[in-house]
Protein backbone atom coordinates (compact mmCIF):
# COMPACT_ATOMS: atom_id res chain seq x y z
CA UNK A 1 0.00 0.00 0.00
CA UNK A 2 1.25 3.61 -1.05
CA UNK A 3 1.96 6.23 1.44
CA UNK A 4 0.35 9.35 0.60
CA UNK A 5 1.12 12.88 1.70
CA UNK A 6 -1.52 15.35 0.38
CA UNK A 7 -0.71 18.62 -0.56
CA UNK A 8 -2.68 21.50 1.40
CA UNK A 9 -5.67 21.23 -0.85
CA UNK A 10 -9.36 21.44 1.19
CA UNK A 11 -10.62 24.71 2.76
CA UNK A 12 -8.51 24.99 6.37
CA UNK A 13 -11.19 27.71 7.94
CA UNK A 14 -13.02 28.59 10.91
CA UNK A 15 -16.80 28.60 10.57
CA UNK A 16 -18.41 31.42 12.09
CA UNK A 17 -19.45 30.43 15.86
CA UNK A 18 -16.65 28.41 15.90
CA UNK A 19 -13.12 29.56 17.69
CA UNK A 20 -10.53 26.54 16.04
CA UNK A 21 -9.83 25.69 12.62
CA UNK A 22 -11.58 22.65 11.26
CA UNK A 23 -8.26 20.88 10.92
CA UNK A 24 -8.22 20.57 15.17
CA UNK A 25 -11.54 19.39 15.00
CA UNK A 26 -10.93 15.42 14.44
CA UNK A 27 -10.63 14.89 18.11
CA UNK A 28 -13.77 13.19 18.27
CA UNK A 29 -16.15 16.34 17.01
CA UNK A 30 -18.80 15.56 14.62
CA UNK A 31 -20.33 18.69 14.55
CA UNK A 32 -19.61 22.14 13.38
CA UNK A 33 -20.91 25.21 14.44
CA UNK A 34 -24.68 25.20 13.04
CA UNK A 35 -25.34 21.36 13.01
CA UNK A 36 -23.19 20.82 10.29
CA UNK A 37 -22.04 16.63 10.08
CA UNK A 38 -18.03 17.73 9.57
CA UNK A 39 -18.15 14.27 7.70
CA UNK A 40 -20.57 15.54 4.96
CA UNK A 41 -18.39 17.77 4.34
CA UNK A 42 -14.74 16.74 4.72
CA UNK A 43 -12.19 15.04 2.21
CA UNK A 44 -11.67 11.41 3.26
CA UNK A 45 -7.82 11.95 2.31
CA UNK A 46 -6.73 15.71 3.40
CA UNK A 47 -9.24 15.97 6.24
CA UNK A 48 -10.19 19.56 5.37
CA UNK A 49 -13.04 20.90 4.11
CA UNK A 50 -13.84 19.64 0.49
CA UNK A 51 -12.87 21.68 -2.76
CA UNK A 52 -14.29 20.90 -6.07
CA UNK A 53 -15.77 17.58 -4.41
CA UNK A 54 -16.39 14.60 -6.19
CA UNK A 55 -17.84 11.48 -4.98
CA UNK A 56 -17.55 7.47 -5.45
CA UNK A 57 -20.15 5.98 -7.42
CA UNK A 58 -19.97 2.72 -5.33
CA UNK A 59 -18.73 3.47 -1.48
CA UNK A 60 -20.31 7.14 -1.60
CA UNK A 61 -17.15 8.33 -0.27
CA UNK A 62 -16.15 11.85 -1.16
CA UNK A 63 -12.75 13.44 -1.90
CA UNK A 64 -11.21 16.53 -2.66
CA UNK A 65 -10.97 17.06 -6.93
CA UNK A 66 -7.05 16.99 -6.14
CA UNK A 67 -6.47 14.69 -3.36
CA UNK A 68 -8.23 11.96 -5.16
CA UNK A 69 -6.65 12.54 -8.48
CA UNK A 70 -3.29 12.25 -6.56
CA UNK A 71 -4.19 9.29 -5.63
CA UNK A 72 -4.87 7.90 -8.58
CA UNK A 73 -1.59 8.39 -10.20
CA UNK A 74 -0.45 5.74 -7.92
CA UNK A 75 -3.55 3.73 -7.34
CA UNK A 76 -5.90 3.89 -10.61
CA UNK A 77 -9.41 3.69 -9.67
CA UNK A 78 -8.86 2.75 -5.99
CA UNK A 79 -11.24 4.15 -3.42
CA UNK A 80 -8.65 4.78 -0.25
CA UNK A 81 -10.84 3.92 1.97
CA UNK A 82 -11.98 0.95 1.24
CA UNK A 83 -9.82 -0.30 -1.57
CA UNK A 84 -13.22 -0.73 -3.75
CA UNK A 85 -12.73 -0.26 -7.85
CA UNK A 86 -14.25 3.34 -8.26
CA UNK A 87 -15.52 5.97 -10.41
CA UNK A 88 -15.59 9.44 -9.23
CA UNK A 89 -18.55 12.01 -10.75
CA UNK A 90 -18.56 15.91 -9.77
CA UNK A 91 -20.48 16.52 -6.56
CA UNK A 92 -22.42 19.67 -7.45
CA UNK A 93 -24.56 19.81 -4.90
CA UNK A 94 -22.21 19.33 -1.89
CA UNK A 95 -19.94 21.83 -3.86
CA UNK A 96 -22.98 24.36 -3.79
CA UNK A 97 -24.20 23.85 -0.49
CA UNK A 98 -19.85 23.69 1.15
CA UNK A 99 -19.36 27.27 -0.97
CA UNK A 100 -22.28 29.03 0.78
CA UNK A 101 -21.14 28.54 4.33
CA UNK A 102 -20.55 31.44 6.89
CA UNK A 103 -16.42 31.18 7.90
CA UNK A 104 -13.99 33.54 8.87
CA UNK A 105 -11.02 34.87 7.48
CA UNK A 106 -7.95 32.29 7.92
CA UNK A 107 -6.39 35.71 9.29
CA UNK A 108 -8.45 36.46 12.12
CA UNK A 109 -6.03 35.42 14.95
CA UNK A 110 -3.64 38.39 12.59
CA UNK A 111 -6.86 40.99 13.29
CA UNK A 112 -9.24 40.37 10.47
CA UNK A 113 -12.70 40.41 11.38
CA UNK A 114 -13.95 39.83 8.09
CA UNK A 115 -16.68 37.18 7.56
CA UNK A 116 -18.49 35.43 4.57
CA UNK A 117 -19.54 32.66 2.77
CA UNK A 118 -16.64 30.27 1.49
CA UNK A 119 -17.44 31.46 -2.42
CA UNK A 120 -15.49 34.71 -1.05
CA UNK A 121 -12.31 33.57 0.20
CA UNK A 122 -9.89 33.77 -2.42
CA UNK A 123 -11.24 37.36 -3.26
CA UNK A 124 -10.93 38.44 0.00
CA UNK A 125 -7.18 36.99 0.54
CA UNK A 126 -6.06 38.94 -2.57
CA UNK A 127 -6.85 41.84 -0.48
CA UNK A 128 -6.51 41.02 2.92
CA UNK A 129 -4.29 43.70 5.20
CA UNK A 130 -3.73 40.49 7.76
CA UNK A 131 -2.40 37.99 4.89
CA UNK A 132 1.16 37.61 5.26
CA UNK A 133 3.25 37.97 2.34
CA UNK A 134 7.03 37.95 1.74
CA UNK A 135 9.04 41.57 1.58
CA UNK A 136 9.00 42.83 -1.87
CA UNK A 137 12.71 43.52 -1.38
CA UNK A 138 13.69 39.82 -0.63
CA UNK A 139 14.74 40.18 2.70
CA UNK A 140 13.10 37.09 4.04
CA UNK A 141 10.98 38.51 6.18
CA UNK A 142 7.38 37.85 5.68
CA UNK A 143 5.33 40.64 6.79
CA UNK A 144 1.68 41.82 7.24
CA UNK A 145 0.34 43.45 3.68
CA UNK A 146 -1.00 46.03 5.37
CA UNK A 147 2.51 46.56 7.17
CA UNK A 148 4.61 46.47 3.85
CA UNK A 149 5.13 49.51 3.39
CA UNK A 150 6.15 50.47 7.08
CA UNK A 151 8.57 47.84 6.62
CA UNK A 152 9.98 49.18 3.32
CA UNK A 153 10.69 52.20 5.06
CA UNK A 154 11.61 51.26 8.63
CA UNK A 155 12.89 47.84 9.04
CA UNK A 156 13.48 45.85 5.89
CA UNK A 157 17.45 45.30 6.46
CA UNK A 158 17.91 45.24 3.03
CA UNK A 159 17.66 48.95 2.51
CA UNK A 160 20.66 50.70 3.72
CA UNK A 161 20.74 53.65 4.89
CA UNK A 162 23.50 56.99 4.26
CA UNK A 163 26.99 56.15 5.76
CA UNK A 164 26.69 59.74 6.43
CA UNK A 165 23.47 60.32 8.00
CA UNK A 166 24.84 61.33 10.84
CA UNK A 167 25.99 64.63 9.04
CA UNK A 168 22.23 65.34 8.09
CA UNK A 169 21.83 62.86 5.06
CA UNK A 170 18.51 61.35 5.41
CA UNK A 171 18.91 59.17 1.79
CA UNK A 172 17.41 55.16 2.05
CA UNK A 173 17.61 52.86 -0.54
CA UNK A 174 18.89 49.55 -1.85
CA UNK A 175 21.99 48.62 -1.49
CA UNK A 176 23.27 48.63 -5.44
CA UNK A 177 22.18 52.40 -5.14
CA UNK A 178 23.07 53.20 -2.06
CA UNK A 179 26.99 51.97 -3.35
CA UNK A 180 26.75 55.02 -5.97
CA UNK A 181 25.00 57.32 -3.46
CA UNK A 182 27.66 56.59 -1.23
CA UNK A 183 30.56 57.33 -3.71
CA UNK A 184 28.93 60.70 -4.93
CA UNK A 185 28.24 61.45 -1.30
CA UNK A 186 32.19 61.06 -0.40
CA UNK A 187 32.81 62.98 -3.79
CA UNK A 188 30.96 65.60 -2.44
CA UNK A 189 31.93 65.63 0.57
CA UNK A 190 35.70 65.65 -0.30
CA UNK A 191 34.84 68.76 -2.80
CA UNK A 192 33.45 70.80 0.65
CA UNK A 193 36.48 70.57 2.50
CA UNK A 194 39.57 71.36 -0.12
Amino acid sequence: MATYNPIHVGYDVTFVGEDEKTSALNAGQKEFAGGINKDDITCAICHLILREPVQAVKCGHRFCTKCIGEFHQTNPEKCPMDWQTIQVFPDIGKKREILNLQIRCQNHEEGCVWQNEIRELENHLKNCGYQKVPCELKCGENVLQKNMPKHLVVECRMILRCAFKDYGCTFKDLPKIAYFHYRASRVFLSSQFL
